[in-house]
């Protein structure tokens, strides 16, 4: 049996995003033997939730206390391959290490670092954030969103085929794991006019605003669905007429299916990404969450909710870009590195 350590982390303040695509491309490795090294608490408790094993890295340590750890784990686990991804200002640095414990598969989405590892996977959609310095020759790249890693029911949903309605009547709001810039109640606030409408509103395992977001809803008699502890929303994004959503895995998944979206920038890099799907003709992008107007939002969604035509080529688009077999592709990968070390 095949072995594999996980170094990935998730909270409220990060997001869940990296957790998320980590236990998605963990349940495509099927028959490998899988431990998680995490540090904080909203994001073991998901990894558990899969039933894998985690080990808690000390929220406090430094990289050089982090990377001490993970020999240690690496020394008693004996993997055959260390999966990581992170936002982190020394991820450079961090990946460099890791190079030097095991062989390694580096997950980043900026670009313009110097790369050491073995398996180097950016499924970003800028080829600006796709450069980076090769310092080791047998490194294998794979870029772009074919790449992204979702869960297998995703490819399954994009092989059917998305009805586009003539109007819109059921929205999913969906903000991630961890609605750190409190957008929920904002966009439902914005649609509190449309009380036609049935919203299936998601509440990830680390929001903080769960009560505002249920007073925002009784306030504005809005028909709604509660979705919570929900850890496969494919099926909720099939049924879906039309979706509100950051920039995050979320986009991804929602391109994946073909269901039309309009977007909010949660952070300046997915703000970068919506700004790209937009010109695909994959979203509606409006604005970042610094400026983003409840009245650019109704406007927008009145426009979408008339208009079939545009919902139909948002949707061909989305599903043009994301085929959702990136967890299978990486897995192969991962596979025939470990036999072959190609």
């Amino acid at each position: 049996m095949y072995k594999a350590i996980f170094r990935v982390d998730g909270s409220y303040e990060l997001g869940m995003g990296d957790i998320v695509s980590c236990i998605n491309l963990a349940l495509e490795l099927k028959d490998f033997d899988i431990l998680f090294l995490s540090k904080y608490d909203e994001g073991i408790d998901k990894i558990k939730e899969f039933g894998y094993k985690v080990e808690k890295i000390p929220e406090d340590f430094d990289l050089e206390q982090e990377i001490a750890f993970i020999k240690k784990s690496n020394e008693r686990f004996n993997p055959n391959i260390i999966i990581t991804e992170h936002i982190r200002q020394d991820y450079e640095e961090f990946c460099k290490r890791l190079s030097k414990i095991n062989k390694t598969l580096v997950i980043d989405f900026f670009g313009n670092i110097e790369i050491y590892n073995d398996i180097l996977l950016n499924w970003n959609i800028s080829e600006e954030n796709q450069i980076y310095t090769k310092k080791n020759l047998s490194t294998n790249y794979y870029f772009g969103p074919k790449y992204v890693l979702l869960k297998e029911s995703f490819a399954n949903y994009h092989n059917l085929t998305k009805s586009i309605k003539d109007k819109v009547k059921k929205v999913l709001i969906s903000v991630g794991g961890g609605d750190v810039r409190n957008l929920t109640p904002k966009i439902i606030d914005a649609l509190k006019e449309f009380k036609e409408l049935e919203l299936d509103v998601v509440v990830g395992s680390a929001f903080k605003n769960r009560n505002e977001i249920l007073k925002t809803l009784e306030k504005n008699k809005l028909n709604y669905n509660l979705i919570e502890t929900k850890n496969d929303l494919s099926k909720e994004i099939y049924d879906a007429d039309l979706a509100i959503s950051p920039g995050g895995l979320n986009a991804f998944q929602l391109s994946s299916i073909g269901t039309p979206f309009l977007a909010i920038g949660a952070t300046a890099w997915e703000t970068e990404r919506l700004k790209k799907m937009q010109e695909l003709g994959i979203c509606k992008f409006m604005g970042n969450f610094e400026n983003f107007k409840k009245e650019t939002l109704c406007e927008n969604f009145k426009y979408l909710s008339d208009n079939k035509k545009e919902r139909e080529k948002m949707s061909l688009n989305g599903k043009k870009l994301v085929d959702g077999k990136g967890s299978i592709r990486v897995s192969e990968i991962i596979i025939n590195k470990i036999k072959n070390g190609n």
